[in-house]
């Protein structure tokens, strides 16, 4: 073989491993006995003035016959300011992450919930639900910082938690990642 299309190929391998930003190793899916800790958090600090900042997502993907959504915390991009962090920042960024998996849930159920005619309905349909959801996450994330201003009133902050919990224990039926679809005729 070509000693240059050995290096090609060698050289795009390469590209193609170490350049990913959704590699497995930079993110983190949501379980409940897996809380984040403050090694997760692994971006280089923002000048602003915050404690400490989440990058989160949800990510869809639509096959021929199911939906896989998933809710994930990205280390790279996530960062924390060591001289600024504590336990109660950790919780108000944990809770971050719990809302994600929140609407996670919520956009599992409307999809259980949605029929679905063709593979091109549901790709159509799965997209028009996911950017209501996730405009609905971005607005209750704001709220959920604006009322407990950051972490830092604290009664505020135990009340979101509790809800927080008690609304993603409610959509226990919708936790599984991967839903199969079924068209309707």
């Amino acid at each position: 073989m070509n000693f240059k299309i050995i290096f090609a190929v060698v050289i795009a391998s390469l590209f193609s491993f170490s350049f990913k930003p959704e590699d497995e190793k930079e993110k983190i899916s949501w379980k409940l006995e897996r809380p984040l800790t403050w090694d997760d958090f692994k971006g280089k600090p923002e000048k602003r003035f915050a404690a400490a900042s989440t990058s989160y997502d949800i990510l869809k993907e639509v096959t021929k016959n199911s939906v896989e959504i998933k809710a994930v915390f990205f280390t790279q991009s996530s960062w924390k300011k060591t001289s600024w962090i504590n336990d109660q920042v950790l919780a108000h960024e944990q809770k971050h992450f719990d809302i994600v998996e929140l609407y996670a849930r919520k956009l599992r159920k409307q999809i259980k919930e949605t029929k679905f005619t063709s593979y091109e309905d549901l790709k159509s349909k799965v997209e028009t639900l996911y950017d209501a959801n996730d405009k609905a996450m971005d607005k209750y994330q704001d709220l959920y910082d604006e009322e407990t201003d950051g972490s830092m009133n604290g009664d505020k902050q135990r009340e979101w938690e509790a809800k927080i919990m008690k609304e993603i224990k409610a959509l226990d039926a919708y936790k599984e990642t991967v839903l199969q679809i079924n068209f309707a005729k």
